[in-house]
């Protein structure tokens, strides 16, 4: 027996047409309204779950749903480790926490202040969390908030007054590490001076010794430098000497090749570098080093051609006052 939705007496024109206004009035709502989509999580470490985002710019086609986010259940408590790029995509990640387990959401952890890691947060409001960040985030929060309501307007159809910030409350001081405890499972959250951005934090699982790093440490996509280039490659450097078994990139598939991770990402930074200082000294414009700086590199990122350039414009003019 074939079963119907519709009443009998809605003929097949009648159909089309209903089903055509419901397409209309789906693609009108924001993405926050819309039934929540389960995302992939996977258990790259006992009790370590990861959520891998997509290689894709903030540009048309983003959903908010681009880096790696997760968590982390100890015996008493779970924390999460950024929220992604909407309500929806925290929304999301609240589902799959709670398909795994019945422990409370005792902390929320931003690893810095980009957009698509930290527009999540407000899904987690309700779960009475702590949110843990860098001391700068707060005000890199602030300083960004016209822009990013603007972005995501643009690209998630998310108004300003949807676009919310949730702030840390727990604050850790540059170069100072804290600890906290999700019950026989203790986490080590270390805030780092300037290198990505003003306000990196990286998350250590002691039990499996897995970091989370961030984007202090990209895998595939072309790494993003909204800080300092020399004091990324000075924070990579210390993070290199240290000995972890596995690494969960803000970018990227976790991996144990923790050596080859390290030094890919450092190698291009000291390529970009070097390359611009070369750039400078030779009397290149901007656009030229745009052109011609770290080419060398194209075949070993994606995204390369965005994100080189935006590095170049970012980075160029600071050098030129070196």
């Amino acid at each position: 027996m074939k079963l119907s939705l519709m009443p009998s007496w809605v003929n097949e024109k009648m159909k089309k047409t209903i089903i055509y206004i419901c397409c209309l009035l789906v693609g009108l709502l924001p993405l926050s309204l819309l039934a929540t989509e389960a995302l992939a999580i996977k258990e790259v470490a006992p009790g370590v779950f990861v959520h891998q985002g997509q290689h894709k710019d903030v540009d048309e086609g983003y959903q908010g749903d681009i880096c790696n986010i997760g968590f982390i259940v100890g015996k008493t408590s779970v924390a999460v480790i950024d929220t992604g790029g909407s309500e929806s995509i925290g929304d999301a990640l609240l589902a799959e926490i709670h398909k795994k387990t019945d422990l409370p959401i005792r902390y929320v952890i931003n690893t810095h202040v980009h957009l698509d890691h930290i527009y999540g947060n407000v899904a987690f409001i309700k779960e009475g969390a702590d949110f843990i960040g860098h001391k700068n985030l707060p005000d890199a929060m602030r300083i960004r908030k016209e822009f990013y309501e603007k972005t995501n307007q643009k690209y998630l159809n998310i108004p300003p007054d949807k676009t919310i910030q949730v702030f840390p409350n727990i604050l850790i001081e540059e170069s100072k590490s804290i600890e906290i405890d999700l019950g026989a499972r203790p986490i080590k959250i270390t805030a780092y001076p300037l290198a990505h951005t003003n306000t990196d934090v990286t998350v250590e699982d002691l039990n499996t010794s897995t970091l989370w790093t961030g984007d202090l440490l990209f895998i595939e996509r072309t790494p993003v430098i909204d800080g300092d280039i020399h004091g990324f490659i000075k924070v990579l450097n210390s993070l290199m000497d240290m000995k972890f078994n596995l690494l969960i990139p803000g970018h990227g598939t976790p991996t144990q090749e923790t050596k080859l991770a390290w030094e890919k990402i450092r190698h291009y930074l000291i390529v970009l570098r070097d390359g611009i200082r070369t750039s400078i000294d030779q009397g290149q414009d901007l656009q030229t080093a745009i052109n011609v700086v770290a080419r060398m590199e194209y075949s070993k990122w994606l995204l390369f051609d965005i994100q080189n350039a935006r590095n170049i414009n970012m980075i160029y003019p600071k050098m030129e006052w070196e």
